[in-house]
């Protein structure tokens, strides 16, 4: 049962990124920025690209075989969901994102968008091969039930790969007493050791840190792991 609190503080995220899905421009400058092929940018719907908001790139290495089910959570405008869609033949991406504005209506075969709040999914278990997302866990109130929600929809040997945001030291006063701080993907952000420590304790395995990169007052970072056979 979520909180008032909560409530109100999603609700607030909803609106933020609503307005924002309306009156964004610098998406594909902010995605060049932070390690997106322009070559690829440049191929991609320019709505989605104009409106992209993660922290950086996620495939470098990332592997398809083109069958799979990929699930985007936190997708806004679908820049990653699209990406995803060309590694794959008779697989499909299902494209999530709390905030209905935020996602992509240009209509693309094997992307399903889906407008449902991450830290409960309409989706059953064992449903992905993939789990993606790209600065929303950190959104999340509830990091812990979060994960867990993505854990659940993974097959066995199913693979979580995510950009997230960490702290490396304290947040300046003038952020943390911003009330409009976590909306802004700063009021939630965790030291990387307390954000790994969920992921662990949910039950993943194999996990691995890498493209730490500067990202305002924190770092972005690569996070991919393995929810075990």
């Amino acid at each position: 049962m979520e909180s008032n609190w909560e409530r109100k503080l999603k609700s607030q995220i909803r609106r933020r990124y609503a307005k924002q899905s309306k009156t964004a421009s610098e998406g594909k400058k902010k995605a060049i920025n932070i390690g997106y092929p322009p070559s690829l940018l440049a191929e991609l719907p320019s709505t989605v690209v104009a409106n992209y908001s993660g922290c950086g790139y996620l495939f470098n290495g990332v592997n398809f075989n083109g069958n799979e089910i990929v699930i985007d959570l936190g997708c806004g405008s679908g820049l990653d969901s699209y990406i995803s869609s060309k590694y794959l033949n008779t697989g499909k991406v299902i494209s999530i994102d709390m905030t209905f504005e935020a996602l992509s209506k240009n209509k693309v075969q094997n992307i399903l968008p889906l407008c449902a709040d991450i830290e409960f999914l309409p989706i059953s278990d064992h449903s992905a091969d993939i789990v993606i997302a790209n600065a929303c866990f950190n959104l999340t109130i509830s990091k812990k039930r979060a994960f867990e929600e993505a854990f659940r929809i993974l097959r066995n040997n199913g693979r979580l790969v995510i950009r997230d945001l960490v702290k490396v030291k304290e947040l300046p006063p003038e952020v943390i007493s911003d009330p409009l701080s976590y909306s802004t993907s700063l009021g939630g952000v965790l030291d990387e050791q307390t954000l790994i420590s969920i992921i662990n304790k949910t039950g993943f395995t194999k996990i691995s840190c890498t493209d730490y990169q500067n990202f305002s007052y924190v770092q972005s970072i690569k996070i991919e792991a393995t929810k075990p056979s």
